[in-house]
């Protein structure tokens, strides 16, 4: 026996709504500042350079310092040249993407210093815009590249080799190690606040509460870390046993080096 059942679907199921959602687009602080986390983690983190060179890190450190004082001291615009020269010659040898990060990280120095540096110039009668453009260039340039070219680990280890101070060293590696650590913090919290306004706008005054949080959170840090080092008897006496070495890949950096100290005592 066949049967045929029909059924119809409810009235409220058979009505079009036609009601539209218009979605307001916000600004996404939140979402914008884990993405920059995410970055400037990666930089503590990143163990290998944008592009990595041969040459020992104690030469690149000391190749900058130089290079950076023979720059400021210099008042002739082609040795300004030649220096700019020197380094855009180096770049010629490194693969495209290596460039294309390198001078991303220049335009950002000169945008950055651009903002603090400009109004007192214009404002000054007396200053040589050219020469301190160039001076400029040449000094953002070459901070670009060693940048580019060094990690925060060599850094570091550079300036061991160099026996800086060591109570400097250590500063500067618990600086590095705790910016790392303010990072997750931060990250974690910006997070939970997402999670928990789904959906919804964050709230701008967030950010005084988040600032609150990270400097309460490091200050406690910082004193469980000075605590644990009186309690195991902590000293700088521990001896240095790092010394600068020359090898075969130093070659070319000592004499690019070199021709920058002559030119500059050229002109």
């Amino acid at each position: 026996m066949n049967m045929r059942t029909k059924s119809n679907l409810p009235a409220w199921l058979q009505t079009k709504n036609q009601t539209n959602l218009n979605f307001e687009k916000r600004h996404d602080f939140v979402g914008v500042n884990i993405a920059s986390l995410s970055k400037l983690l990666h930089f503590f983190t990143n163990i290998t350079p944008v592009y990595q060179v041969k040459s020992s890190p104690w030469l690149r450190v000391c190749s900058l310092l130089i290079t950076s004082l023979l720059v400021l001291l210099s008042h002739d615009l082609i040795f300004l040249w030649a220096c700019l020269l020197l380094y855009l010659g180096q770049l010629v040898f490194f693969p495209g993407n290596a460039i294309l990060v390198i001078f991303k990280k220049y335009l950002k120095l000169i945008i950055f210093t651009a903002i603090f540096i400009l109004p007192s110039l214009f404002l000054s009668q007396k200053a040589d815009l050219p020469l301190f453009f160039m001076r400029i260039s040449t000094l953002l340039l070459a901070l670009a590249y060693f940048s580019g070219t060094t990690t925060w680990q060599q850094f570091i280890f550079a300036l061991k080799q160099l026996h800086f101070p060591s109570v400097l060293i250590l500063t500067l590696d618990i600086t590095v190690k705790y910016c790392y650590l303010a990072g997750i913090y931060l990250q974690g919290s910006l997070y939970s606040i997402r999670f928990k306004t789904l959906g919804q706008k964050a709230s701008f005054h967030l950010l005084g509460n988040l600032i609150g949080e990270l400097y309460l959170s490091l200050k406690s840090r910082m004193n469980d870390l000075y605590q644990a080092m009186i309690l195991r008897g902590y000293k700088l006496t521990s001896k240095n046993r790092f010394y600068p070495k020359l090898t075969k890949a130093d070659l070319m950096p000592l004499v690019q080096l070199g021709i920058i100290c002559l030119l500059f005592w050229w002109f």
